[in-house]
């Protein structure tokens, strides 16, 4: 089997059997007709098989010369096609990045200004979802895991904990049935999240009010929605004091136990990256503006 032909040999076929011109050929590749020529005598030299008839100033492909164009021409389609993505990406490095939906929403896109005023080099992806993701195989760079840092294999860096307290409209404080002790939630709808480690079952037992059920449930699969619900008066949501920020500042939410402890299980949003990316200039600077506003997170 012959080696591989140059590139440049391979280039100057793949022109002149498209345009069936040496000149042609020579004007598109920025060099001399002869230069063309010596390229073609090469090839042919090299593989041993005549690729075109040449006939006075024509130029025919020859049986072998069209099956070799047409396995060549694609290739360097392709080659093109990639260079010019590449081209139009200008010198941006992208950085894919997973979180979990609602954190994504209320906690993390307020704050990307920052990281994309700080990092114009740098593009970013952000696919909003909770599942693990698998980096052997997904062009993910890292992700925002919610847990307790217990993801073997993977270096995870705790960004915010969490601690769990109830959230209520402020309505529900002075309607019928007010809100003032953990005993009032018998005659309310207590709002469940699904993504929540801690459950209000625990959340009671844990203040000692383990009997108490609430008049019904209402579950949700991400906490924005629950505190969507509980800021519309549906009832009393179990939630992050993080998540519920904006909501408690705005004064839409409030703390109907402000007395009681929040609940603290060691769940926490983690930094999660694979180590073989760990040190990328991308990620690195990831990490650090995560550590940074993490930092200035008020609880």
């Amino acid at each position: 089997m012959p080696d591989l032909p140059p590139l440049s040999a391979l280039q100057a076929f793949e022109a002149t059997a498209r345009r069936l011109s040496v000149r042609d050929a020579s004007e598109e590749l920025r060099v001399t007709p002869s230069a063309v020529s010596h390229r073609l005598r090469n090839l042919e030299t090299a593989i041993g098989v005549k690729l075109f008839h040449r006939l006075n100033r024509q130029l025919i492909l020859t049986d072998a010369g069209s099956v070799y164009l047409s396995r060549v021409a694609p290739a360097f389609d392709a080659l093109r096609s990639a260079t010019s993505e590449i081209a139009e990406r200008g010198s941006a490095d992208t950085l894919t990045l997973t979180a979990p939906p609602s954190f994504a929403e209320i906690w993390l896109l307020p704050r990307l200004s920052r990281f994309l005023s700080a990092h114009p080099d740098i593009d970013l992806r952000v696919e909003a979802s909770s599942r693990a993701v698998d980096f052997s195989r997904e062009p993910v760079d890292a992700s925002i895991r919610y847990g307790r840092g217990d993801w073997p294999g993977l270096v995870a860096r705790k960004l915010v904990e969490e601690q769990l307290v109830a959230v209520c409209a402020p309505s529900l404080q002075t309607g019928t049935y007010d809100v003032t002790e953990p005993g009032d939630l018998a005659r309310h709808t207590l709002i469940h999240s699904d993504q929540r480690l801690t459950s209000w079952t625990a959340w009671l037992r844990s203040h000692g009010h383990g009997t108490v059920k609430g008049d019904r449930n209402l579950r949700f699969s991400q906490s924005a929605h629950s505190l969507r619900a509980a800021a519309d008066g549906l009832g009393v949501a179990l939630e992050s004091r993080i998540m519920a920020a904006a909501y408690l500042d705005a004064g839409t939410l409030v703390e109907p136990f402000p007395d009681l402890a929040p609940a603290d299980d060691g769940a926490a949003y983690h930094l999660v990256v694979p180590p073989d990316r760990s040190m990328l200039p991308k990620v690195r600077a990831l990490d650090s503006w995560l550590t940074d506003e993490a930092g200035s997170t008020s609880i």
